[in-house]
């Protein structure tokens, strides 16, 4: 009499392991991985290259908004891609639901002039007076 398994022709017991519950783990440590994944710094992703300055300020988090400018030209505002048309009515919306304090435009070093200046004129345009620029820090020696 065999007592636990099953056995084959020859009377040997064969050990079968049930990976259901294991499978069950699996895809469950897959989906905490991917929705935590999706909040983790959407605003970091962005591939935008500052420039970099030797006197370079840290700015306190107070209620900032960030405007991004990436190498192709194309507006974020706070990570929401917008034409610069339509950012002087969200940035009034945002400064409505609590006063903004700055607005902080992080510029691709090769974004041309003439568009800084556009978005520049979308924060005037919205009643904000305060526009910083993130800068890298430069670490390279004096020439």
């Amino acid at each position: 009499m065999i007592a636990a398994g099953k056995a084959n022709k020859r009377g040997q017991v064969m050990a079968e392991i049930n990976i259901t519950p294991f499978t069950d783990v699996v895809l469950v440590i897959l989906i905490i991985f991917m929705v935590s994944a999706s909040f983790m710094g959407a605003q970091n992703a962005l591939d935008v290259n500052l420039p970099s300055a030797k006197n370079a300020e840290n700015l306190k988090q107070k209620q900032n908004v960030e405007v991004t400018v990436t190498r192709d030209g194309n507006a974020l505002l706070n990570g929401n891609r917008m034409s610069l048309s339509d950012m002087p009515a969200a940035l009034r919306d945002e400064n409505g639901k609590k006063p903004v304090d700055m607005v902080v435009v992080r510029a691709d070093r090769q974004v041309p002039y003439a568009k800084v200046v556009q978005v520049m004129d979308a924060v005037k345009q919205a009643g904000i007076q305060n526009i910083a620029f993130p800068t890298q820090t430069d670490s390279s020696p004096n020439k």
